[in-house]
């Protein structure tokens, strides 16, 4: 009996390249004093804290406003983990 085993070719999906994409000050950017920017450099938040002052940030500087409402499902979708996790976050 001999041994043999069967080659199946699978096809190939055709795949084009993704153009790589680079940001852009054109799209949008956020201003940030230095000052923050190396205090939170500095302060070893936890990533989950740290993911939602970038957010809050985002949605408060990133917009030009000094303050606004964000609810913990709108910190959930921008920082894809459970409301859960954001709203422990926001209490320490």
């Amino acid at each position: 009996m001999a041994n043999t085993a069967e080659v199946i070719n699978f096809p190939v999906p055709d795949v084009a390249p993704k153009e790589p994409r680079v940001a852009d000050l054109d799209d949008g950017y956020t201003r940030l004093a230095n000052e923050l920017l190396d205090a939170v450099m500095c302060s070893g938040l936890p990533e989950t804290e740290l993911c939602i002052l970038m957010a809050v940030w985002r949605k408060t500087y990133g917009y030009n406003k000094k303050m606004d409402w964000i609810s913990n499902e709108q910190l959930e979708e921008m920082i894809q983990k459970h409301h859960t996790h954001c709203s422990t976050a926001k209490t320490v």
